[in-house]
């Protein structure tokens, strides 16, 4: 069996359940902790959900991301397009040595430009511009999502309490429980005005065009929360992470509160210990220099935060 007959597989179950798409071969364009996206070659894009992956159930993921999509595809919130939903549904694909198990499918409107993480200038003016102008669509993002939110059915849980939830069941040592239990108590005495939040905003769900459009991708993650928690995947790249506050303090005209933004971090830091940095979780610990790192990320921004690890 190769990849070609997995995509046949997807095929002819969609085929089963009314849903037509174009015949494979499919242009895989990429592949996450929960799922593989396709490029259909006709101008949408193909998303396949496994019952397996990162942190939680696939099922809400879905539920989230149709739900922000519904409300906010194809058109432009704040400095970002996003992709129209054109389907989704259920899809029961059984395991074999060459496909995971698969939960459910979203078709999506294509979007153009490339990941801003291969797309980050070299220069430091350049990746300056970049940064400020991210951050200024992000507060512009927050500010019009939030005057819909009440009215269109968005995702209203917060994106921060369901992950150090998650992580607390899923860590095993004592230690990292009690650092989740640190983090819930110390987020729920926050008094920051929720935002609608991507959730996930990374150098990979962003897409940028040679004029330098934004895009936004992958809304599984979304919900209301304090607002400077959606930088929390910029720690390790200080190189834009700065431009980034810069762009989107002068947009929003709020500082950025840097005790929300690293106690936000402490938790995608836990989130990347136990996945290992890759899609397998629980590799990291059979790489002890990438533990060790991964480790030490923990421990700066909990510190950071004023939380003893």
């Amino acid at each position: 069996m190769t990849l070609t007959s997995i995509e046949d597989l997807t095929h002819a179950t969609l085929d089963a359940q009314g849903v037509t798409l174009p015949p494979p071969p499919w242009n895989e364009i990429g592949e996450g902790l929960w799922g593989i996206v396709y490029d259909l070659g006709d101008g949408s894009v193909l998303k396949l959900v496994r019952k397996r992956g990162g942190l939680g159930a696939p099922g809400p993921l879905i539920q989230r991301e149709v739900a922000a999509l519904k409300a906010l595809g194809n058109r432009r919130c704040g400095g970002f397009d996003i992709p129209e939903l054109l389907g989704h549904g259920d899809i029961d694909l059984p395991a074999n040595p060459f496909v995971a198990p698969l939960e459910g499918w979203l078709r999506l409107s294509k979007l153009e430009g490339r990941r801003l993480g291969e797309a980050i200038p070299s220069t430091p003016d350049g990746r300056q511009r970049v940064g400020e102008t991210l951050g200024a669509a992000l507060a512009d993002f927050h500010h019009d999502a939030m005057t819909i939110s009440e009215t269109a059915g968005l995702p209203q849980n917060d994106p921060i309490l369901r992950a150090v939830g998650q992580l607390r069941d899923a860590l095993a040592k004592p230690e990292d429980k009690a650092l989740c239990d640190s983090l819930k108590e110390r987020w729920m005495s926050s008094s920051a005005s929720p935002v609608f939040l991507h959730g996930d905003v990374n150098l990979s769900n962003v897409l940028v065009t040679g004029t330098g459009s934004f895009s936004l991708l992958d809304f599984a993650e979304c919900g209301m929360g304090a607002p400077h928690a959606e930088f929390r995947h910029f720690e390790e790249r200080p190189e834009i992470r700065d431009a980034i506050f810069m762009g989107y303090q002068a947009a929003s005209g709020t500082p950025i509160d840097l005790d929300v933004y690293y106690l936000a971090a402490t938790v995608n830091a836990l989130g990347t210990l136990y996945h290992g940095g890759t899609v397998q979780p629980g590799v990291a610990a059979n790489d002890p220099r990438k533990g060790m790192r991964l480790r030490g990320m923990v421990r700066h921004c909990a510190s950071k935060a004023g939380l003893e690890v």
